[in-house]
């Protein structure tokens, strides 16, 4: 009997001191965390196939682009200023290279085709050769059309004339004649500077300036005479005006 209550006195004292280490933290189970650890996250197959094909598609455009700029072609461009109505010539026209996919742009190795063709508008240094700007009709065919030279004299005609100028010429009255339109003309030879005091023939050395004027034939005569007594006037009517558009050309001598 007194074995039995040693033997419970032991156990108790042994549940105790496990009562009293469990209440300190020491030994036992110990508590779960908080905080579980976080599970790796998963790759997004969607994502990365895009990524994948971005860089593709850059590479790709980045291999276009550069076969495209080897790709350029030989073409003609002018190298001169041009008057309308000019004969092209071989010393008008270079040669340069560009990546152009119009039908319109003349390349160089169509060179002979151009030759012998006239600008239908007046052609700048360093534009492409463009076949809307060439006619296989010279101006003065048909026998319809001439060309004038006439001086510029300050104050009788309007500033900055150039080729494709469209102008309305008049002879100046003096005395008790009255001034006589003569034509619609077309400025087809810009100013160019000359000796004679802005008129053809003149007889002092300062500078003037003339300029070629396509005309209809059947005032041609009277536009020369108004020209060397010194009597030509104009006024600007239109800008950028082609060869080709001849029916804007016509005869005033018969308008009072």
């Amino acid at each position: 009997m007194s074995m039995r209550t040693s033997t419970d006195s032991v156990g108790d004292a042994v549940q105790d001191r496990q009562r009293a280490r469990t209440a300190r933290g020491v030994g036992g189970r110990a508590a779960p965390s908080a905080a579980r650890p976080t599970p790796p996250r998963r790759r997004r197959p969607a994502v990365a196939l895009l990524g994948v094909l971005l860089i593709v598609g850059g590479a790709a455009l980045a291999g276009l682009l550069a076969l495209r700029m080897d790709s350029r072609d030989p073409v003609l461009v002018v190298a001169t200023d041009v008057p309308a109505g000019t004969e092209i010539t071989r010393d008008m026209l270079r040669e340069t290279n560009v990546a152009t996919e119009s039908d319109l742009i003349v390349p160089s190795g169509a060179l002979s085709s151009v030759l012998g063709t006239y600008s239908r508008v007046p052609l700048v240094e360093g534009q492409l050769l463009d076949t809307t700007m060439l006619v296989r009709t010279n101006p003065l065919s048909g026998g319809q059309r001439a060309e004038v030279g006439v001086p510029l004299v300050e104050g009788r005609v309007p500033d900055d004339l150039d080729s494709g100028d469209l102008v309305r010429v008049v002879r100046i009255g003096e005395g008790e004649t009255p001034s006589q339109p003569l034509a619609l003309a077309l400025v087809i030879r810009p100013p160019v500077s000359s000796g004679g005091g802005g008129v053809l023939g003149g007889g002092n050395d300062a500078k003037g300036s003339a300029a070629t004027l396509l005309v209809p034939l059947e005032v041609a005569d009277a536009i020369v005479d108004a020209a060397g007594n010194n009597r030509i006037g104009m006024s600007l009517v239109d800008r950028g005006v082609a060869v080709t558009d001849s029916d804007r050309l016509r005869s005033l001598a018969s308008a009072r």
